[in-house]
């Protein structure tokens, strides 16, 4: 009876690791799925992470009883040949895995690649996890004072308990996302006419986005972008991460944002490039 509720529940903690594993696997970024109130399966990525850990301590906690229970079993396994087998192959994988050699790195290659392929929020956040700074925060950022952009809101049936509430918390009490909280203010901040400048913010994830992303974010044909690169002597695919470009050049995001952008600091983006 007791061999049989373990290995029950050893299953279903497995069934459980799978799917969210699978499902860790293809999210979006944190800094994506956050900004934009993803779900799946009506789940939000802190949700999704719960499972994870939670089950995965179950399964430890299952599958070390169910090691005691076939302790004998398991003693005769390490005297056969498979003993060897099993050994070497974790080796491998572990070294491999670490060391990020292929066939591994292609896999992991292959996870990020369906991460990137989920829709980029319309307007990227000012900062990275801006979700979780509070209003008062948020409003300084787009030149709105805290009393003001608690009305801009509530004038827009969005329920503001006060100017220290975050942006996460915010839109899981109206049923929206915090981008869409933030465009709102936007949409009446005094800076809106350089919405347009975008700036690099590292960990933002924005050197993650291909050049054509990128452009589309700025607002600019991508033909021109490729021709205020080619003037820079860098050559680039539309498709290449903003990142990839950059070290490929010796430059970092921001300079090639900067050079995108023709600004003036295109001659010190040049000189790194240099």
């Amino acid at each position: 009876m007791l061999r049989k509720f373990v290995s029950l529940m050893l299953f279903y903690s497995l069934l459980v690791m799978l799917i969210s594993g699978v499902v860790l696997f293809i999210m979006p970024h944190g800094r994506v799925a956050y900004w934009t109130g993803w779900t799946f399966l009506g789940l939000d990525k802190d949700q999704w992470d719960n499972l994870h850990i939670i089950f995965g301590f179950l399964m430890l906690f299952f599958g070390f009883w169910h090691l005691l229970l076939n302790w004998r079993a398991i003693v005769n396994y390490f005297k056969s040949k498979y003993f060897l087998v099993s050994t070497l192959l974790t080796v491998i994988v572990a070294v491999g895995a670490v060391s990020n050699l292929p066939p591994f790195k292609n896999f992991i290659d292959f996870g990020e690649k369906i991460k990137n392929s989920w829709p980029k929020p319309a307007t990227m956040p000012p900062a990275p996890h801006a979700e979780l700074f509070p209003l008062s925060k948020v409003a300084q950022m787009v030149g709105l004072e805290p009393r003001q952009a608690v009305e801009v809101l509530r004038s827009r049936g969005i329920k503001v308990p006060s100017p220290n509430t975050t942006l996460k918390e915010i839109a899981n009490l109206n049923n929206t996302t915090p981008a869409r909280v933030y465009e709102i203010l936007l949409e009446v901040s005094p800076k809106r006419s350089s919405s347009r400048t975008l700036r690099f913010q590292p960990g933002s994830g924005m050197g993650r986005l291909t050049l054509k992303e990128v452009c589309a974010q700025l607002r600019i044909p991508l033909n021109v972008c490729l021709e205020r690169l080619r003037k820079r002597g860098i050559e680039a695919a539309p498709d290449s991460q903003l990142r990839e470009i950059a070290f490929k050049n010796g430059l970092y995001p921001y300079q090639l944002i900067e050079i995108l952008q023709g600004g003036k600091n295109g001659e010190t983006s040049e000189a790194g490039h240099k």
